[in-house]
């Protein structure tokens, strides 16, 4: 039988907690300008990403879907082999969406991000909005007592979708401690 985990006070979570406070994306004008090949794209976004999505221990970015993406239309095809700073970014926003989203939905989603306006400030604004989702998360795990509202201010899509990336890395970090909980249980 599983036994409950108080998260609050699980230094996992703490940890986390701790890490996913601290995380920022990189803004448009941090991101590389010069091409990149394929293999240090997957390097940029994995480095970027991991500190909030490593610990399934499942690839979040990939080769084969970065190709996937462009066959699909949903990052341009790169130029001469090589990924600029419009892609980088494209992929990230795209990596996160599918953390909570159907990869049909994305396209839209991609759509309304980097379409509301400049490119680099549209995808400074989505930065905004996932961070801020992921501290209100991050407030709501480490105190429970507190209670955080979500304001619509902006845009409610690209809001409610940052939030739904933070509360689902939350449920499986969450998810991985009572994991490995478990596991030690049966070691004993």
């Amino acid at each position: 039988m599983m036994e409950n985990v108080n998260f609050e006070k699980d230094d996992r979570m703490l940890a986390f907690v701790r890490v996913v406070s601290e995380f920022r994306l990189p803004r448009w004008e941090q991101i590389p300008a010069l091409g990149l090949y394929m293999d240090q794209v997957v390097t940029v976004i994995e480095k970027v990403l991991s500190p909030v999505l490593c610990f399934n221990g499942e690839a979040f970015i990939t080769s084969s879907m970065v190709n996937n993406y462009v066959k699909l239309g949903m990052v341009q095809k790169p130029e001469k082999k090589k990924y600029g700073r419009e892609h980088i970014a494209g992929l990230i926003v795209i990596t996160v969406l599918k953390q909570s989203l159907a990869i049909g939905d994305i396209r839209l989603g991609m759509d309304t991000v980097l379409t509301g306006g400049p490119k680099a400030q549209s995808y400074d604004s989505f930065c905004d909005y996932v961070e801020r989702a992921l501290q209100i998360v991050a407030d709501s795990v480490s105190s429970p007592e507190n209670t955080a509202e979500i304001s619509l201010e902006g845009d409610p899509l690209i809001l409610m979708a940052a939030c739904s990336f933070a509360t689902k890395i939350f449920a499986a970090k969450m998810l991985s401690v009572v994991r490995e909980n478990e596991k030690g249980k049966l070691s004993e």
